[in-house]
């Protein structure tokens, strides 16, 4: 043994000899938790219940020491203490401070029966109550639980006091030999730092010279040198990029004939206006206007001849007429010979629909090559509180052998943002893994875009204020405060989704249709009921999709976007209802959806959890997702089914009127519909209104923003047909030509000054989107009474619908009673004819019996008495 192991043997033992004097070293109390474990109960026992904590609360509550994850900590990030306690007192004040915004507001009925002061909090990794923290809802839990924590925590302390002390746990012969082992096998290493001494070596001064041999020696002072920019470079992006195209190959040559001359050159600039030449051409049939310029000199050469002799001439015309002018401006006969007698004709009056001035003028098309090509416009809307700027997402146009060859592979599609400003490239390309079938902006953050695409799952996109057109971007922005001209950006800026839901928990076919629910509504757990707890005036919580799969979603966009952040989110719907036919319980695929508003039973209470869709096959359902299962049987999601306008073709759209919130549009192949929420509360499954079947298909229907009676479809040759219910209802008032290709989507600017100008766009299936602007005689209301008029066509047709249903039951019942009456009458006349039968069968079998008496006393030789 060398010296140097001699004295750390001897350090050892002093350390062990100070160790002993310290006596037992006792447990920390995260240590003690570390040892316990999970601590989660067993699954199936009572009065516990799972719930949802945010992580950025476990900090607060106890569950973890330090909010990020740092090497020797042991309870931090996600790795949390097996249990807590929670003050009742503080969770109630908690939720009465945040509202629904608390963690604990969910539970806050459950809280507030417990009837202790402390509730016990038990991390559960598994999840075996349906969350990650499991809650005590009893006092009996609480006592029950603890008692089991108790019981783990005295083992650990004992088993670690066992240690310390050196005990074992067998006994009898060769214990001293178990007790040496169980002491070589505790040896307790320490990981001391080391002692730092001094570097030596025996090569440092050739090292050093080597060193400073290639080192370079300061043999002058050092220059300073300033560079300065300007401040408006500051933070200024560039973007390089390598050019293959303009390479070219430069090979060293000789020129034996090289010179160097130099030459003198004196130029003069001077700063003059930039001239322009531009020309246009018309085409011949467009009425252009003209004008016509001429020089005094050519305009006075044709009267030329004319001289002072026609004055007289001239003087004599004018005492001739001036009599008979003068009596004309007299008795206010003057006749305008050049007016136009039908230019100040009004068209305020109902009914009057000029097709000369109904025409609707194009004012943009945007489309391109990169990313419209082949495909159609499947949803477009406009961007909020902006009137140049519009978003349009595009499918591809493709046959069915090809979708199912291309099913399941993931790809990129694109939502297109447009301005006003550029209508040959779009302003930005929101990029999505999957089609986007349908999209709609956040009502209360206009800035989040969520999308359906044609997996089944939602996208969520964040926007700045310079991809919705709002402000300039910051390169853009330079350029205007230097006073330049803004300059268009090389490249479209691509936009990536924020968020993606989960889709094993998403919609199994392409989404549909996305409706929001009002701000109060606020759901129960599992989405059995929902009552108005939150302020009217609060943000958007829920929204509703819908697909064809015949699933109905209600998720929680306002919890998403608390905890966007978090690493490990993942979005699932709140609740879901699989809608079934009541005849074959097979799926039902849907369309459309659109929620009830304003809807109450018979005692008077309001409905909250009612909705209305249209079918793939057509048809109208009427439904509510929290209805509740029976005794025995299953519950019944679809309360009615309105059948009469069955196509076994989708519904095309289904819209609810701007002006009469009970009346809803419903646009199929052949003809569209029109349904009242009345009718359906008083049993009537019938239609207000049909429209005549057309030779050419529907494609979209919308209603008029401004005008209450007028609709607009699309067809499938590329134009629009307007419906003017105050004009007639037994065909279209308007047919306008937009394109050459079938409509696909249909929107109207609903914000801004419609009154004055009301914009249309308009999504073919050649990926082109049309912006029209709509005459003024489709915009302003026919007269002060359209409103009115319109109310009285709907109560007409509902007087009809309801005659003809009153006199279909009374038909019936009197069908039914004659019906009866013919039984009763058919029952006496067989009783009559079987009484008089059976008289005449008697008399024939008395008088057969009379001659067979009189034939046999004949015989006999008798007499008769």
């Amino acid at each position: 043994m060398t010296s140097s192991e001699g004295e750390d043997v001897g350090m050892e033992k002093e350390e062990e000899g100070e160790a002993e004097e310290e006596g037992p070293k006792e447990l920390t109390e995260d240590e003690i938790l570390e040892a316990m474990g999970n601590m989660a109960p067993d699954p199936g026992r009572s009065d516990l219940k799972g719930v949802f904590i945010n992580n950025k609360n476990y900090l607060p509550l106890g569950f973890v020491s330090q909010a990020e994850e740092e090497e020797g900590v042991t309870f931090c990030g996600f790795h949390l203490r097996p249990y807590v306690f929670m003050d009742k007192e503080a969770a109630l004040a908690e939720v009465k401070k945040m509202g629904f915004a608390s963690d604990w507001d969910p539970y806050k009925k459950e809280i507030g029966a417990f009837s202790g002061s402390q509730i016990l909090l038990l991390f559960d990794p598994d999840r075996s109550y349906g969350e990650k923290v499991i809650m005590t809802l009893t006092q009996d839990a609480y006592e029950r639980e603890l008692a089991r924590i108790q019981e783990k925590r005295d083992a650990i302390l004992e088993a670690h006091e066992a240690a310390q002390r050196g005990e074992v746990a067998a006994g009898g012969e060769g214990k001293e030999e178990e007790l040496e082992e169980n002491v070589e096998e505790n040896i307790v290493v320490r990981d001391l730092p080391k002692e730092c001494k001094e570097w030596a070596s025996d090569t440092a001064a050739a090292t050093h010279a080597e060193v400073s041999n290639f080192s370079i020696q300061n043999m002058r002072p050092p220059m300073q040198v300033m560079i300065t920019r300007a401040r408006m470079h500051f933070g200024k992006a560039f973007k390089f990029s390598d050019s293959g195209e303009n390479l070219q190959n430069c090979r060293p040559h000789k020129d034996p004939n090289f010179a160097l001359q130099r030459k003198e050159l004196e130029i003069g600039i001077q700063a003059v206006r930039e001239t322009r030449t531009s020309a246009c051409q018309t085409t011949w049939f467009r009425p252009v206007n003209k004008s016509t310029q001429y020089s005094p000199a050519d305009f006075l050469k044709r009267d030329a001849g004319m001289g002072y002799d026609k004055v007289d001439e001239l003087t004599e015309f004018l005492s001739a007429v001036s009599v008979s002018v003068e009596e004309a401006l007299q008795t206010n006969e003057t006749v305008d010979i050049f007016q136009e007698e039908f230019a100040h004709l009004g068209s305020e009056e109902a009914g009057d629909v000029s097709k000369a001035s109904s025409n609707l003028q194009e004012i943009r098309t945007f489309t391109d090559v990169g990313f419209t090509k082949g495909k159609r416009v499947e949803w477009i809307e406009w961007v909020p509180n902006s009137t140049d700027m519009l978003v349009s997402s595009y499918c591809e146009n493709s046959h069915f052998c090809d979708k199912l060859e291309n099913m399941g592979k993931a790809g990129n599609s694109s939502i297109l943002i447009w301005s006003f400003h550029d209508s040959l490239a779009p302003h930005a390309n929101l990029i999505a893994p999957w089609e986007v079938t349908v999209f709609r902006f956040y009502p209360t953050d206009q800035k989040y875009l969520i999308g359906g695409l044609a997996s089944g799952q939602l996208a969520v996109w964040k926007l700045s204020d310079a991809d919705l057109g709002y402000a300039l971007r910051e390169k853009q922005k330079a350029q205007h405060n230097n006073g330049g001209e803004v300059e268009k950006p090389s490249a479209v800026p691509s936009i990536p989704h924020k968020l993606l839901s989960v889709i094993d928990d998403s919609h199994k076919k392409a989404v549909v249709a996305i409706e929001f629910l009002p701000a109060p509504i606020e759901l129960e757990r599992r989405g059995r009921g929902a009552a108005e707890k939150n302020p009217k005036d609060g943000p958007v919580k829920y929204f509703l999709t819908i697909s064809g799969d015949g699933q109905v979603m209600i998720w929680d966009f306002l919890t998403l976007l608390e905890s966007m952040n978090d690493a490990d989110l993942q979005w699932r719907p709140v609740h879901r209802v699989q809608l079934q036919r009541q005849d074959s319980g097979t799926e039902m695929g849907c369309c459309h959806v659109l929620y009830c508003h304003d809807r109450f039973d018979e005692k008077g209470n309001k409905l909250l959890t009612n909705f209305f869709a249209s079918t793939e096959e057509g048809e109208l359902i009427y439904g509510d997702w929290a209805a509740q299962a029976g005794e025995d049987r299953k519950p019944e999601y679809v309360k009615q089914m309105f059948t009469v306008s069955k196509t076994f073709r989708p519904m095309l759209s289904l819209e609810r009127s701007p002006y009469f919130p009970e009346i809803l549009l419903g646009v199929t192949d052949w003809s569209f519909y029109l349904w009242k929420d009345d009718l359906w509360k008083d049993g009537i499954k019938e239609h207000l209104f049909q429209s005549s079947y057309t030779s050419t298909s529907f494609t979209r229907g919308v209603w008029s923003p401004t005008r209450p009676s007028v609709i607009f479809l699309g067809l499938v040759t590329g134009g629009v047909d307007i419906w003017d219910f105050s004009d007639q209802s037994h065909k279209a008032s308007l047919s306008a030509p937009v394109t050459s290709m079938p409509i696909s989507s249909m929107s109207f600017l609903k914000h801004g000054e419609n009154n004055s100008e009301q914009k249309l766009a308009i999504g073919d299936a050649g990926g082109n989107t049309h912006v029209h602007l709509i005459p003024k005689n489709l915009v302003r209301q026919a007269g002060n009474k359209e409103m009115e008029n319109m109310r009285k066509f709907l109560n007409r047709e509902e007087q009809r619908v309801r005659y003809f249903e009153e006199r279909r039951k009374a038909l019936g019942a009197l069908k039914e009673h004659m019906e009866k009456q013919a039984q009763m009458a058919a029952d006496e006349d067989a009783t009559t004819k079987t009484v008089v039968d059976q008289d005449k069968a008697d008399a024939a079998a008395e008088d057969l019996y009379q001659k067979l008496q009189a034939e046999c006393l004949e015989e006999l030789g008798l007499k008769p008495v």
